[in-house]
């Protein structure tokens, strides 16, 4: 899933694409500044600097105190700005590298799973952070809860054309379930001879077809119970006596972090059924 903002407006790309090649032109709007976040942007953090210092070498030209602000809001806190990097965990290297994304002078960001590693208290502040944004962006994310909250239009891609559902992604979901469905062309059908010429193959495809559509249902389903086992845990992890807590917190998080692993995987899986059963539909 990929959502994108522009001027408070955001989007939500849905690509579901073949293993053959895709060329394509880019071209840069004037005045656009590019910032881009990805896992590896981890790596390119100085392990030797401090995490403010880490800030200040992102050329944001904001105060000491407005960049204590900024960290604040990612959870780093009193002494926790003069941690060097190399201490810090991998949850709270990413929260340094999307601090540093957002800082800075770029109009137009690009973020590739940014909460990926973020826990629940994290991803709300990255959230509230992209809601309030200036500039444009887009996300690629396999977090529906995330995109759902930082996306308003759904790009969508349907007998390889580029079209747009206005709305978000719950009802983008919804719309494609049932009033899709129901507004959908009535199937041509073939004249007596070529149904007869094509009716082994046809016959095979429409049973193949059958079976991803159920295979695909299942999958559906499946990301459903994880989501709602995601939330359960979101609310138990929002409540004063689990996260003023440290070890129960942690114990909620590692908990998060194995749930949102299955969530990936699931969202893979239903992704691939979905382009298969795409494949399908074009040769029937």
């Amino acid at each position: 899933m990929i959502g994108a903002n522009g001027k408070g407006k955001s989007t939500l790309l849905r690509i579901l694409a073949g293993t053959e090649d895709i060329d394509g032109e880019r071209i840069q709007g004037h005045n656009v500044i590019m910032g881009f976040y990805a896992q590896h942007q981890l790596e390119a953090l100085e392990v030797e600097n401090e995490v403010l210092e880490e800030l200040k070498q992102a050329g944001s030209g904001k105060s000491e105190q407005e960049l204590r602000n900024v960290l604040g809001c990612f959870l780093f806190s009193d002494d926790d700005v003069f941690k060097k990097i190399k201490v810090l965990s991998g949850g709270e290297k990413s929260r340094v590298a999307l601090a540093k994304t957002l800082i800075s002078e770029a109009n137009f960001l690009l973020l590739d799973e940014p909460t990926n590693h973020l826990d629940f208290l994290s991803e709300n502040i990255l959230v509230q952070a992209l809601q309030q944004y200036k500039g444009s962006f887009i996300v690629v994310s396999h977090d529906r809860d995330f995109v759902s909250e930082v996306a308003n239009k759904i790009w969508y891609i349907e007998n390889k054309q580029l079209k747009e559902f206005p709305g978000n992604y719950e009802e983008y979901e919804y719309w494609r379930k049932n009033i899709q469905t129901e507004a959908a062309p009535e199937p041509v059908v073939p004249k007596p001879r070529e149904r007869r010429k094509e009716s082994t193959s046809n016959s095979q495809q429409e049973k193949d077809l059958k079976k991803y559509i159920r295979l695909g249902e299942q999958a559906e389903q499946e990301i459903i119970v994880l989501e709602e086992e995601k939330k359960k845990i979101e609310e138990e992890m929002a409540k004063p006596e689990v996260y003023s807590n440290f070890e129960t917190l942690q114990q909620y998080q590692t908990k998060m972090t194995d749930l949102e692993q299955s969530l990936r995987e699931a969202n893979d899986e239903w992704e691939e059924l979905l382009e298969k059963i795409d494949e399908l539909k074009t040769g029937i």
